[in-house]
């Protein structure tokens, strides 16, 4: 596998990529440059539209030759002037493996082929090109989640990306859970499931800050862990779909407003039952009183 790089101003990224598709080049990866910002909701970023990044072409082809002449065409169409760097991958690291994750709770998250000595395990096979990692809040509502026993409740999961949460409380028992993401993530979460044998995860493709999902169910739990705004944000669909006693498990939160955020959730009927804090980032336990 060869890879062809270069370096382009990141204000014209798209248009490089669309000039290289239309050559017949797809296969392509770039890190955005950003900074950090830090608001009452969290972390946030602004992209770096004037920096140079450094754009990987992966072409189709195990040829030297070729691949150099594929070097011509990109400068000829970027009308490029610099050198293009040509590199033989001598591994494919498109996909690393999944690293072991231990709760410190008797639980792990790990690939399939991974032996839990004296422990319980989560499945998990990451779906991203590049794998992932398990962030403190989600490690937190998975302790959470992991010390209950969902018996015959209905559960609702608000962004639910990897679908991580909503597996954990298929193991613990959940009747049905509804997976709700505004990414279409049903392949990731579906493979993930099978691998902990759960087979009553439904995956709902939508926004959750909208008004209007065509979720109608009543749930007795719901989990959200998108940050403080967000969760404001989606109140109105949680309000309507949560059953009075039911419990909302939050995370996402930062120490700096999630007393804010816990004032406005009790103003609407949610009372604390548990909370915890890694780091800046809080995660909570509500009950719904009426």
């Amino acid at each position: 596998m060869f890879e062809i790089s270069f370096l382009v101003k990141y204000s014209e990224i798209e248009t490089v990529l669309n000039k290289l598709i239309s050559i017949g080049f797809s296969s392509t990866y770039y890190d955005a440059p950003y900074e950090v910002t830090v608001d009452s909701n969290g972390y946030g970023f602004y992209e770096k539209e004037n920096e140079f990044i450094n754009l990987k072409v992966y072409p189709e082809s195990e040829n030297i030759e070729e691949c150099s002449k594929f070097i011509d065409e990109i400068k000829e169409v970027l009308d490029i002037k610099e050198n293009i760097t040509l590199a033989e991958l001598k591994e494919d690291n498109w996909q690393h493996p999944f690293e072991p994750v231990d709760l410190n709770n008797g639980w792990i998250i790990a690939e399939p082929s991974v032996v839990g000595e004296n422990a319980k395990k989560i499945n998990f096979e990451s779906q991203g090109s590049f794998g992932t990692g398990l962030h403190e809040t989600t490690q937190d509502l998975l302790r959470y989640i992991l010390e209950e026993d969902f018996s015959g409740l209905i559960l609702l999961d608000l962004g639910t990306g990897s679908g991580i949460l909503s597996i954990a409380a298929g193991l613990k028992n959940a009747k049905h859970i509804v997976a709700l993401d505004i990414r279409d993530v049903t392949s990731e979460v579906l493979h993930n499931s099978h691998l902990n044998n759960i087979k009553n995860i439904e995956v709902v493709v939508a926004d959750v800050t909208s008004k209007d999902l065509g979720v109608n169910n009543n749930f007795d739990v719901v989990f959200i862990n998108i940050g403080g705004d967000e969760t404001l944000s989606s109140m109105e669909l949680i309000n309507r779909v949560i059953k009075t006693n039911g419990r909302l498990f939050i995370s996402g939160l930062v120490e700096w407003s999630s007393d804010k955020i816990y004032e406005e959730l009790n103003a609407q009927g949610y009372n604390l039952i548990k909370k915890t804090k890694t780091n800046e980032w809080v995660t909570m336990v509500l009950k719904k009183e009426n």
